[in-house]
């Protein structure tokens, strides 16, 4: 039977793809989403495979998989059919960096800090770090891997809070002492996360009854954007997103395949985001407003009403505190540079924003 190509809103361009496999759920998502230009245009199934894959990248030949059982890297064609897999002297892939010449593989939970390895093509060890101390202790639970030129991008889900930011991402080059950014999450359970221009997104596994859903976040003016539910969010929210590349059109998502969990496989989904169109599901504007930011010398927050303040850095330690009535100014002139979290509690809630400081 002939299968309809799917036109594809995406910034000024359009694209026609023939998809290979869309359950019924994101289909009919495609239909809602349509509007929004947020859509899930294809996906890639693995049945037969019990492989637990995590990290991965994408070119215009190859799907690259990093198997969080074995440690291995399978390579698959966009059709889905795996073409072979190398050896990384490895049993974990919690996030993977793909490099000329080399990998960037996260290592999963461990207590004290989990550690960041670099292998070349041929499984030969280059370099190992340690995730740095962050908000809340060591980085011990990493949920993925993104790059951002010579720094990376990585989620956390452990630690994780019980009120917002239920967790943070971070951006750290490999070797520094400390993060050099800092972005707070929706969810306890942050996993996949994936770089567009200014735009951070970022997937979330249900943990104590929060939503499967990707995000997606300004980084030039520190905003949530919004967010969408996966496919299965709506049938019965078990669907383990893990991790996710953007290939600079099209972004991926490792999660199992749509249905019940007895009869799960792995499936890549392949989404089209246009952020000047907007989400299915926009985020509330902050209550309060920061200004200047960034800022050399003084930090104002204006709200409405009454509150209080904590301003900490990436490591989670606080540096400046105090209450505020309408409007209070945060005297910054002999902090480090870099990036700290704002947050303000008042009796409707609480809520966070990053300070750059120069």
């Amino acid at each position: 039977m002939r299968r309809n190509h799917v036109v594809l809103p995406f910034g000024d361009q359009h694209k026609t793809m023939e998809p290979r496999y869309l359950p019924t759920c994101a289909s009919a998502l495609l239909v809602a989403a349509s509007a929004n230009a947020q859509i899930l245009v294809d996906s890639i199934p693995y049945p037969g495979i019990s492989q637990g894959f995590w990290g991965i990248h994408v070119n215009a030949d190859t799907i690259f998989l990093g198997d969080d059982f074995s440690g291995d890297v399978y390579f698959s064609d966009h059709a889905g059919t795996i073409l072979g897999q190398q050896t990384t002297g490895f049993d974990f892939n919690h996030g993977m960096v793909r490099k000329p010449g080399s990998y960037l593989i996260a290592e999963d939970f461990t207590t004290n800090g989990a550690h960041l390895y670099e292998v070349d093509n041929g499984g030969v060890l280059l370099n190992t770090w340690t995730f740095p101390d962050v908000i809340g202790g060591n980085s011990s639970g990493i949920g993925d891997l993104c790059a951002d030129g010579n720094a990376v991008w990585y989620t956390m889900y452990y630690p994780d809070f019980n009120v917002f930011p239920f967790a943070y991402a971070y951006k750290w080059v490999p070797g520094d002492p400390a993060p050099i950014d800092t972005v707070p999450l929706h969810g306890e359970q942050p996993y996949g996360i994936a770089l567009r221009g200014d735009t951070l997104f970022y997937v979330t596994d249900n943990l104590n009854g929060d939503q499967e859903r990707i995000y997606a976040y300004d980084l030039s003016t520190d905003q949530d954007l919004g967010w969408i539910d996966l496919p299965d969010t709506p049938i019965d929210n078990d669907q383990r997103p893990q991790g996710m590349f953007y290939d600079g059109e099209f972004l991926y998502l490792v999660a199992n395949r749509q249905g019940g969990s007895a009869f799960a496989y792995q499936t890549v989904f392949i989404y089209a985001f246009d952020t000047s169109v907007g989400f299915s599901h926009d985020e509330q504007a902050d209550p309060f407003t920061v200004f200047p930011n960034p800022a050399n010398e003084h930090v104002s927050i204006a709200l409405q009403g009454m509150g209080s303040y904590t301003l900490t850095d990436a490591q989670g330690r606080s540096v400046r505190s105090g209450s505020v009535a309408h409007q209070a100014a945060i005297d910054v002139r002999d902090l480090v540079r870099g990036v700290y979290l704002l947050t303000v509690e008042t009796t409707i809630g609480r809520s966070v924003q990053r300070v750059a400081v120069q």
